[in-house]
């Protein structure tokens, strides 16, 4: 493999350069803005000689637009990525390779013409390495989402404000760019900005709250899913009495967890029943179906933690008709709330609450994630309090806190954050009574 850096004055020259220089088969590494354009980190195999392994043959570059006309946009650019990344993702099912002896089906795609064992051998390590070059792409064609909404707010008048507001709230760049599309370019700014809230107001997906049944709230550690759960509890309680609800802890992991619910059930006086195995959350869960709201606070998994799921997935099923709600936390990362919905969503969440509101600055990735992920918001939680600091999520009061946020951000973004608090522990200053 050899590896080779290009620079240039903005990223579809550097397309440019690389793709003259070694053709639509050469696979982006990185690119990054430096001083005066961009930087493009490109590798490319050699040709093997036995041609065993090839891919389709490059499509023929098309004549040169001459003029000033000839700079392709960064759309096209990332346009050109993604076909040149959807058919390398096909090299293995569809390219064409000479034919030796017979074979069985299954190993002539891994033989050269010469039978080459050799190569047999080496193909699930190719395989590999096309995965891993994929993804790279896959950054890649991120990193240039960005850089192309970055541009159409500087080349762009009409845009800039627009590019600034979206930017201040942390709307992910490519549904700013589309939400953008909609807005009119004519109109004065303040009214853009009232055009794209109305605009993410009807967007983001809004689901309302079950008033009874089981109820489960999945989601990573540390989400806020046993102080969730509680605040539903209490005011379930409040509305319909201590007696038609209960709590079941699956959290066999956590100790801290189980004290924290029974710190929280002495104080509100609710029923809280605590399991030490699937099968004695399924058979106590049985015991429990006939209240009218049942409410399942499950252990933490890391959305890395597949099989955890999975197991997640398994007890919830000896649960017949629960509902799963998935329990985002707001102060985290947008590719990292991403790959939490991805990962639970084999347990088919019916919507998500939005856990942690206090503690970020800003409101628009999880706004974002919703939205591109079509995973409804059901409740909101905002504070630590016991129950007050839960609400049923409302689109327009989510938006106009994201702008909101997004201006005290602006103001205080070349400050030190202030250190997170400590998590809540329960005590009866935090819980209004229960009556």
């Amino acid at each position: 493999m050899n590896i080779k850096k290009y620079r240039a004055p903005d990223t579809a020259q550097a397309m440019k350069l690389v793709r003259d220089a070694h053709g639509p088969d050469a696979v982006i590494l990185d690119c990054y803005p430096i001083q005066g354009g961009v930087e493009v980190a490109v590798s490319w195999e050699d040709a093997i000689a036995t041609g065993s392994y090839s891919d389709p043959a490059p499509a023929q570059p098309g004549p040169a637009h001459s003029g000033p006309e000839h700079t392709r946009t960064e759309k096209t650019a990332m346009d050109v990525l993604r076909r040149r990344s959807q058919a390398r993702d096909e090299v293995p099912a569809n390219a064409q390779r000479p034919q030796s002896a017979p074979h069985p089906p299954d190993q002539q795609a891994g033989f050269s013409a010469g039978g080459s064992s050799q190569l047999w051998s080496q193909d699930s390590e190719l395989h590999s390495l096309k995965q891993e070059m994929a993804a790279m792409k896959a950054m890649l064609v991120d990193q240039l989402r960005d850089h192309n909404w970055q541009q159409l707010g500087t080349q762009q008048p009409s845009q800039k404000d627009l590019h600034q507001f979206m930017t201040a709230i942390d709307i992910d760049p490519s549904l700013a760019k589309r939400l953008a599309e909609k807005v009119p370019t004519d109109e004065a700014a303040p009214l853009q900005r009232q055009i794209l809230k109305m605009q993410l107001i009807k967007e983001l997906p809004i689901a309302a709250a079950p008033e009874s049944g089981a109820i489960a709230l999945v989601g990573p550690q540390g989400a806020g899913k046993t102080t969730s759960i509680v605040k539903l509890a209490a005011q379930y309680a409040m509305r319909h009495g201590r007696d038609k609800v209960a709590i079941l802890s699956t959290d066999v992991a956590r100790i801290g967890a189980q004290e924290q619910l029974r710190t929280f059930g002495r104080i509100l006086q609710l029923p809280i029943h605590l399991t030490r195995d699937a099968e004695e959350a399924a058979k106590t869960f049985r015991l429990l179906q006939s209240k009218p709201l049942l409410l399942v606070d499950t252990g933490g998994i890391s959305f890395r933690d597949k099989a955890g799921i999975a197991e997640l997935g398994e007890l919830l099923s000896a649960m017949p008709g629960i509902q799963t709600y998935l329990t985002l936390p707001a102060d985290t990362e947008a590719y990292v709330q991403s790959e939490v919905i991805d990962a639970f969503a084999h347990l088919s969440p019916q919507g998500a609450l939005i856990s942690r509101i206090d503690e970020t600055m800003r409101l628009g990735s999880v706004i974002s994630n919703l939205i591109l992920h079509r995973l409804p918001a059901v409740w909101c939680t905002n504070g630590p309090k016991v129950p007050q600091n839960l609400s049923a999520a409302d689109a327009e009061k989510l938006v106009n806190m994201a702008v909101k946020m997004s201006r005290h951000f602006e103001r205080s973004r070349n400050k030190q954050t202030p250190a997170s608090r400590p998590a809540a522990q329960p005590s009866s200053s935090m819980i209004s009574e229960v009556v």
